[in-house]
């Protein structure tokens, strides 16, 4: 008995998590940086039967030396617009992409970049992993959301 929890304490357990059968009702990206120019943090939900957008990040004209600051919580947005996320998770399955426990580091860096990207399938939430194709179509769709909100905000 000792050694069958030795082997499956060295292995772990190999069970593939299911993929809840509720909607997407919540989406969110965000990064620290050292470099403002690089942080954003985004949010997209359903909330009482209305899809809600959060932005807040700095949208840089390097041509002009120009930058545009966004930042506004609660915006309307369609629920086409929010099924756009839908489809991203269609396409990609974000639960194929969940993100694997990793070991706490030791050594803190304190200009360390930190990327979180998330999703809830009603009240079950997952955390995804930051890179590759799956995450920059989100990363993009929330800019292009961000500016065209930000623009109806003023």
């Amino acid at each position: 008995m000792g050694i069958l929890f030795c082997v499956l304490s060295l292995f772990g357990c190999t069970k593939n998590p299911v993929k809840p059968d509720s909607e997407l009702t919540s989406i969110s990206i965000s990064q620290s940086h050292m470099d403002r120019t690089y942080c954003y943090n985004f949010r997209a939900r359903l909330e009482n039967n209305s899809y809600l957008l959060d932005a807040e990040c700095l949208i840089v004209d390097y041509e002009n030396n120009d930058y545009r600051e966004i930042n506004f919580t609660d915006a309307e947005i369609t629920e086409k617009e929010f099924k756009r996320f839908a489809e991203i998770d269609s396409k990609y399955d974000f639960y194929s992409h969940i993100k694997a426990e990793r070991k706490k580091n030791i050594f803190f860096a304190c200009d360390e970049t930190i990327t979180n990207f998330s999703v809830n399938y009603g009240d079950e939430g997952i955390a995804v992993e930051e890179n590759g194709e799956c995450f920059n179509a989100v990363n993009e769709l929330f800019f292009q959301l961000a500016e065209k909100y930000s623009d109806n905000k003023k």
